[in-house]
């Protein structure tokens, strides 16, 4: 298989399940209906730290080793090319789940902070981590998936 072809699919699967996940955790933490508080520990800001580290940490980690595995019995060929991304998938996974968290963390608390929110509704909280876990899978997938991928 094509390593373009092969990054689309395991991309495409690490959003969807990222998404799933994203909303199992969203309903665990704050419930199913009502307001979300957005400050404080446990709050919705807060809960940006958890999911983007998950995510990004997750969404390096299992496609790595997929495509260590693919690359090992021939099914994917490496791509030409460097990745900025440390070599190893653990090290890479762990900096991926960092920045996803940092980046949630931080882009959450200036968009409500300056909205001036201290609660959200239910569905726009819900739907907003659901673009976040897809949006973030995404970005880190492919980016690690390529760092896999790459000759070195």
């Amino acid at each position: 298989m094509h390593a373009s072809a092969y990054i689309r699919r395991e991309t495409a699967v690490s959003i969807a399940i990222n998404v799933a996940l994203s909303a199992a955790f969203f309903i665990a933490v704050f419930g199913v209906e009502g307001l979300v508080p957005v400050w404080g520990i446990g709050g919705y800001v807060f809960d940006f730290g958890p999911q983007g580290f998950m995510i990004g940490l997750m969404a390096t980690l299992v496609p790595g080793l997929l495509a260590r595995r693919a690359l090992a019995s021939g099914k994917v060929v490496r791509i030409a090319g460097k990745s900025g991304l440390p070599a190893a998938v653990l090290p890479r996974a762990i900096l991926c789940g960092a920045l996803g968290a940092a980046v949630g963390v931080a882009a959450s608390a200036l968009l409500l902070w300056a909205g001036g929110a201290t609660q959200l509704e239910w569905l726009p909280a819900l739907l907003a981590k659901l673009v976040f876990g897809a949006v973030l899978a995404l970005i880190v997938t492919p980016a690690g998936l390529r760092a896999e991928l790459t000759k070195r």
